[in-house]
C-alpha cells in the first residue's frame, strides 16, 4: 500500500510536470500565431539591443592567458619575470635540408640568405640596429690561416704580451685563455673597452668567417677538414662545436664527418626596452611578451625575405621560424576556417528547404528554412553581445560556436515540424492558431528537455580553471539559450505566417502570388524518410532477432571502446595549434626530426635579496639538483663564480666577506670569459655594470637548467613539482622559483583530467537532475543517462584512435559532447512517455513518430561540420572528429538501442487527462479521474487510420476490407492504475477484433 501511495505522488509529480510546460506551450504557440508579426518584432529588437555589446568585443589569443589557470605558479613566475627579468633576445632560425648540405652550393645558399638579412630594413630599423651584439677579439687575438688557427703576438692595450702566457694560452683543448686571472684590472677592463661588437649570427659559415672569395673556392675535401678540424669561430674567436649545427650527420670508421642532411641558421635580435617603457611596443601574442615595434616590424619583414624562393635552388630546401611567427600564423588559421561556416550554412539550407518542403510550387518552404537558419545567426549576435557587454574575452575555440548552434537551431526546426506533421486528422481541422498550438505542446517540452541539459552542461563548464573552456561555457550557454527562445518564437511566428500562405494556395517563394485551382502532384506528397521509419525501420527493429542483436552489438562495441578509452593519453602541445601547411609547422617537424630534444631547459629565478647571505643556500640547492635525476644539466653563474674564484686561492662562500666585496668580486667575474655569458643573460643590476667597479645592487638573477628527456605525462609533472619542492625547502629569504614556458604545458596537462572528469561528472549529473524534472521519470532519466555515458566512452576511444590526446580543445569539445548526445536519446525518451500501448507499441510508435526528426537533426548537424574535415586549424580539426563521434554513436545509442531497450524495460507511459480537447481549451485536468471512452472511441473504425495507419502489424482483409488481426493500443501497461488514466496527448483505445 505505501508502495503504491509513493507510485501516486511520483505520477502526480509527472503529471503536473508534463501537463504544466504542455499548457505553457500550447498557449504560447496560440499566442504567437495570432500576433506572428510582434513576436518577430519583438526578437529583431531584442538582438539588435544585445548586439550593441559588441562594441566591447574583446578577442584573446595570447596562450598564457588561455591554455592555462590563471592562479597556476607558470602564470605567477611568468607575470614576475615579465616585470623583474623581461626577455632582451628572440631568436629568428633557418633549417637547410639537402642530400649533403656540406657541400659548396648548399653553402653558398646559406651565405646568400645571411647577406639578404644583413640588407632586410624596413622605415625605422635594419639588421645592425635591431641584432643582438657581443664581442669579437679575432683581431686582436687570432689570426686566421686556411685550415688552422695561430696565436698572434701583438700588443694588448699597449702591454707587450709574455710568450709564457702565450704558451699557457694554447691548451690541448683550445679552450680560452683567462686574461682577467693575470692582467691587472685597469689593464683587463681597458683592453674589453677596445673590444669591438659583432651581431650574432651562428651557423657553420662562422668557420669560414662569412667569407664570399673563401667559399667559393673551396673543395670536397677541404669543406669536411674544416668541418672535422676547426673549433673556433672565425667571427668572434669564441670555441665553438660546429656539429651542433648539423643535423643527419653521417660518420666514417674514424669517427669523422662525412656527410650531413641538416644545416641550422641562427639570428639574434635585442628587445629595446627603453621603448618598450616608452610605451612603444606590440603585444607579441604567440611568446606572450612584449616587444618594441621596431623591432617587431623588422621581424615580419624578414620572414618574407628569407622565405622568398626566387632564387633558391631547387635541390635545397628551407624551412624558417621568426619569434613572432606563432601567433602571426595560429590567430590568422583559426580566423580564415571560420570560411567552412559559410560553406555549411549553406549546405544545410538546402538539406533543410528539401527535408521541410515538398517538391512542388506551394508547399516548398524556402522563407521558412531561411528563417530557421535566421535563428542561428540571431543567437550568435546576441551571445557575443551579452558576453563582450560583461568583458567576457572570446577565445580562438569560439569560432567553433556557430557550428554548434547551428546544429542544435536544426534539431529543435526539425522537432517542432515533425509534431505538426504529426498531428492527428481532428487536430489538422482545428483553426490554424490552435493547430499551432499543439505541435509546439508536443514539441515545446521535448526541445526545452534538451535544451535546458545543453545549457546546464555548459554552465557547469563555465566553472573551470580554464579560461578557453570558460570563455567558451559562457558563450555557449547563452547561445543555447537565445537559440531555444529564437526557434520558439521567431521561427514559430514565421511558421504561422507561412501555413496560413500555404493554405492560401500562394507560392513558396513568392507570396503574393496566389495560384489558382491548384493541386499537388502526387510525387510531392510522398514523404519517403516518415515512410522508412513507419513502415521499414520500426518494424525490423523491433522484431527480437533484431533486439538480441542490436543489444550484442552495442556490448561488444562498448567493451572493445572501453580498452580504447584506457590508453587515450593526456597531452598538449601549443604547436598543434598550427596548420600543417605553415612554414612555422614544417620548420618545428623538420626541427624535432633533424635535432630530437635531449631536455626540456628552465630557469630558476632569484628576485631582491641579500645575496652574500644567501650564498650558501644557493649552494646546496645546487648540490641538491646535480643530485637529482630527472635534472641532466646546470648552466649556473653561482657554479663558475664558485670555480673562478676557487682557482684563485679564495674560498666560496666566504663567511667573513662584505657585501661591497662580493659585488667587486662579482663584477670582475662577470667580466672575465667564463662570466662574461652571464652578465646580460643572467642578472638584472639597479644600474649599470662597468668592469672596473663594483657591481649595483642585484635586483633579480637566474640559473639555468636542462630536465632528462621525459616521455610521459606523469613523469614530467613529478619532475616539475620534484624541482618546485626543492626550491622551497631551501627557504629564500626573497622570490625563487623554477620556471619553463614548457611547464605551461605540465601544469595544465597536471589538471586538465582532473577538470575534464570533474566536469563531465558534474555535467552528466545536472544533466540527469534536469532530464529527470523535464521527462518526469526516474527510469527513462537513468536511460537517456546511460546513452550518454556509452556515448562518451565511445567517442573517447574513437578519439584514441584518431590520434587525439585529452588536451584543452578536446576537453571543450567532450564537455560540449555532453549537451548535444543527450539530445537524441532526450527525444526519443520523452515520447516514448507521450505513447500507449504495450512497450512494443510504443516504442514502435516512437520511432515513427519521432525518428525523423532525430536522423535529420543529427545528419544536419554532421553536414554543418563535415567541411571542417579539411581544415588546418587544430580547434577545428578536434572539433570535426568529436562532433563526428558524437553523431555517429548518439544517433545509434539513440535510433537503435535505446529503442531497444525501452520495448525490453520500458516504464509506462505518462498518466492521462480526462480529454485531450479539454487541454486544448485550457481546463485544469490535474485530478486524477479516470478517464471514460469516448463515442469516438467506441465506433468501429471503418479502416485503419491515424497513428495505427503505419502499424504494419495491422493488415486489411482483402475481402471485408476491415482490419483482420485483433489491434490492442491500451493506456498503459496496468490499465487497473487510475494514476495512468491522465492523459498527456490523444489516446487511442481499440480492442476489438474484425472478420
Amino acid at each position: 500500500m505505501a508502495t503504491r501511495s509513493k507510485e501516486n505522488i511520483i505520477s502526480r509529480i509527472n503529471f503536473c510536470i508534463v501537463n504544466g510546460l504542455e499548457k505553457a506551450f500550447y498557449n504560447y504557440g496560440v499566442i504567437i500565431a495570432r500576433r506572428p508579426a510582434v513576436f518577430m518584432c519583438i526578437c529583431l529588437i531584442l538582438t539588435v539591443l544585445c548586439s550593441i555589446g559588441l562594441m566591447k568585443f574583446r578577442m584573446e589569443e595570447r596562450p598564457f592567458k588561455l591554455w592555462i589557470p590563471q592562479d597556476s605558479d607558470f602564470i605567477k613566475v611568468m607575470e614576475w619575470q615579465k616585470d623583474n627579468f623581461p626577455a632582451q633576445f628572440r631568436i629568428q632560425m633557418a633549417l637547410y635540408e639537402a642530400e649533403n648540405v656540406l657541400d659548396k652550393d648548399v653553402l653558398l645558399e646559406m651565405l646568400r640568405v645571411h647577406e639578404v638579412v644583413m640588407n632586410t630594413s624596413t622605415e625605422d630599423a635594419t639588421w645592425q640596429s635591431v641584432c643582438a651584439k657581443m664581442p669579437t677579439i679575432t683581431e686582436n687575438w687570432f689570426g686566421r690561416k686556411r685550415k688552422r688557427r695561430s696565436l698572434r703576438k701583438e700588443n694588448i692595450s699597449g702591454i707587450e704580451t709574455d710568450p709564457l702566457l702565450l704558451s699557457r694560452a694554447k691548451r690541448e683543448d683550445n679552450s680560452l685563455f683567462d686574461w682577467s686571472t693575470f692582467l691587472g684590472r685597469d689593464a683587463y677592463c681597458g683592453f674589453l673597452d677596445s673590444i669591438p661588437l659583432e651581431c650574432m649570427e651562428h651557423s657553420i659559415l662562422e668557420v669560414w668567417g662569412y667569407d664570399r672569395d673563401l667559399i667559393s673556392d673551396l673543395t670536397q675535401e677541404e669543406i669536411l677538414y674544416d668541418v672535422n678540424t676547426v673549433d673556433t669561430s672565425a667571427v668572434f674567436g669564441f670555441p665553438v662545436n660546429f656539429s651542433q649545427y648539423l643535423g643527419g650527420v653521417e660518420f666514417d670508421a674514424s669517427g669523422q664527418i662525412i656527410k650531413a642532411t641538416a644545416s641550422r641558421q641562427t639570428w639574434i635580435t635585442e628587445v629595446n626596452m627603453t621603448a618598450i617603457q616608452a610605451g612603444d611596443f606590440v603585444d607579441d601574442t604567440g611568446t606572450g611578451t612584449e616587444v618594441d615595434s621596431r623591432s617587431f616590424q623588422w621581424e615580419k619583414e624578414m620572414v618574407k625575405v628569407v622565405l622568398d624562393e626566387t632564387e633558391r635552388p631547387k635541390n635545397i630546401s628551407l624551412y624558417f621560424m621568426a619569434s613572432a611567427s606563432f601567433g602571426m600564423i595560429a590567430g590568422d588559421t583559426i580566423i580564415g576556417d571560420v570560411q567552412y561556416l559559410a560553406v555549411g550554412f549553406g549546405v544545410v539550407f538546402i538539406y533543410v528547404q528539401i527535408m521541410l518542403g515538398k517538391f512542388n510550387l506551394v508547399e516548398q518552404r524556402p522563407l521558412l528554412s531561411l528563417m530557421g537558419l535566421n535563428c542561428v545567426g540571431m543567437s550568435v549576435f546576441l551571445s557575443y553581445g551579452i558576453c563582450s557587454a560583461f568583458d567576457v574575452p572570446f577565445g580562438p575555440v569560439n569560432n567553433v560556436l556557430p557550428f554548434l548552434l547551428l546544429g542544435l537551431g536544426i534539431d529543435d526546426m526539425f522537432v517542432i515540424m515533425q509534431a505538426w506533421n504529426n498531428l492527428t486528422p481532428k487536430e489538422k481541422k482545428k483553426e490554424l492558431a490552435e493547430r499551432i498550438g499543439l505541435a509546439l505542446k508536443h514539441a515545446g517540452v521535448s526541445i526545452t528537455v534538451t535544451s535546458v541539459t545543453d545549457f546546464a552542461a555548459f554552465a557547469i563548464g563555465s566553472g573551470t580553471v580554464l579560461p578557453a573552456l570558460r570563455s567558451f561555457c559562457i558563450f555557449a550557454a547563452v547561445g543555447i539559450a537565445a537559440v531555444y527562445f529564437f526557434q520558439a518564437t521567431f521561427f514559430v511566428a514565421w511558421f504561422s505566417l507561412d501555413q496560413k500562405r500555404l493554405e492560401d494556395n500562394r507560392h513558396g517563394l513568392i507570396w503574393c502570388w496566389k495560384l489558382q485551382n491548384w493541386t499537388p502532384n502526387k510525387c510531392s506528397q510522398r514523404d519517403l524518410c516518415q515512410t522508412f521509419f513507419s513502415n521499414v525501420y520500426a518494424k525490423y527493429l523491433l522484431k527480437l532477432p533484431c533486439k538480441v542483436l542490436v543489444l550484442f552489438v552495442t556490448l561488444a562495441l562498448l567493451a572493445v571502446s572501453g580498452w580504447g578509452l584506457s590508453n587515450l593519453r593526456q597531452e598538449f602541445n601549443p604547436v598543434w595549434f598550427l596548420p600543417q601547411n605553415s612554414y612555422l609547422f614544417k620548420f618545428l617537424m623538420k626541427q624535432e626530426h633533424y635535432y630530437p630534444a635531449s631536455g626540456e631547459r628552465g630557469t630558476i629565478y632569484f628576485g631582491h635579496m641579500n645575496y652574500l647571505e644567501e650564498l650558501p643556500k644557493i649552494d646546496k640547492l645546487m648540490i641538491t639538483m646535480q643530485e637529482n635525476e630527472d635534472i641532466s644539466e646546470i648552466d649556473s653563474w653561482y657554479l663558475s663564480y664558485k670555480k673562478y674564484w676557487e682557482k684563485q686561492g679564495y674560498e666560496v662562500p666566504d663567511p667573513v666577506e662584505t657585501q661591497e666585496k662580493f659585488l667587486d668580486q662579482l663584477s670582475l667575474f662577470l667580466h672575465s670569459p667564463s662570466g662574461s655569458k652571464y652578465r646580460a643573460k643572467n642578472f638584472n643590476f639597479d644600474g649599470k655594470v662597468n668592469c672596473s667597479d663594483p657591481a649595483p645592487s642585484i635586483l633579480a638573477s637566474s640559473i639555468d637548467f636542462k630536465h632528462r628527456p621525459l616521455s610521459l605525462s606523469r613523469e614530467k609533472i613529478k619532475a616539475m613539482d620534484d624541482l618546485k619542492a626543492i626550491v622551497k625547502e631551501m627557504n629564500f629569504s626573497g622570490f625563487v622559483e623554477p620556471y619553463s614556458r614548457i611547464y605551461s604545458g605540465w601544469e595544465t596537462d597536471k589538471i586538465i583530467e582532473k577538470e575534464l572528469y570533474q566536469n563531465m561528472g558534474l555535467a552528466m549529473a545536472v544533466v540527469f537532475l534536469v532530464t529527470l524534472i523535464l521527462i518526469a521519470n526516474f527510469v527513462t532519466s537513468v536511460m537517456v543517462l546511460l546513452c550518454v555515458i556509452m556515448t562518451l566512452v565511445d567517442v573517447g576511444a574513437l578519439m584514441h584512435w584518431w590520434g587525439l590526446t585529452i588536451d584543452t580543445v578536446s576537453c571543450i569539445d567532450i564537455v560540449l559532447a555532453i549537451g548535444l548526445c543527450v539530445d537524441y536519446a532526450a527525444h526519443i525518451a520523452h515520447t516514448f512517455m507521450t505513447q500507449t500501448g504495450t512497450r512494443d507499441e510504443r516504442a514502435r510508435l516512437t520511432v515513427a513518430k519521432i525518428g525523423p526528426a532525430v536522423l535529420n537533426g543529427g545528419f544536419s548537424t554532421f553536414l554543418a561540420f563535415v567541411f571542417l574535415a579539411n581544415s588546418d586549424s587544430h580547434v577545428f580539426m578536434t572539433f570535426f572528429k568529436i562532433f563526428f563521434a558524437v553523431v555517429l554513436y548518439g544517433l545509434l545509442h539513440g535510433l537503435v538501442f535505446l529503442p531497444v531497450l525501452l520495448s525490453l524495460i520500458g516504464p509506462p507511459s505518462y498518466p492521462k487527462e480526462k480529454d485531450d480537447e479539454e487541454l486544448a481549451d485550457g481546463e485544469d485536468s490535474c485530478p486524477f479521474t479516470p478517464q471514460k471512452k469516448s463515442d469516438e472511441q467506441n465506433e468501429e473504425p471503418d479502416h485503419c487510420t491515424n497513428l495505427l495507419e503505419n502499424d504494419t502489424d495491422l493488415k486489411n482483409d482483402p475481402k471485408s476490407g476491415k482490419c483482420k488481426e485483433t489491434v490492442s493500443l491500451r493506456m498503459s501497461e496496468s490499465s487497473n492504475d487510475k494514476s495512468s488514466l491522465c492523459v498527456g496527448e490523444p489516446s487511442v483505445q481499440i480492442v476489438s477484433s474484425y472478420t
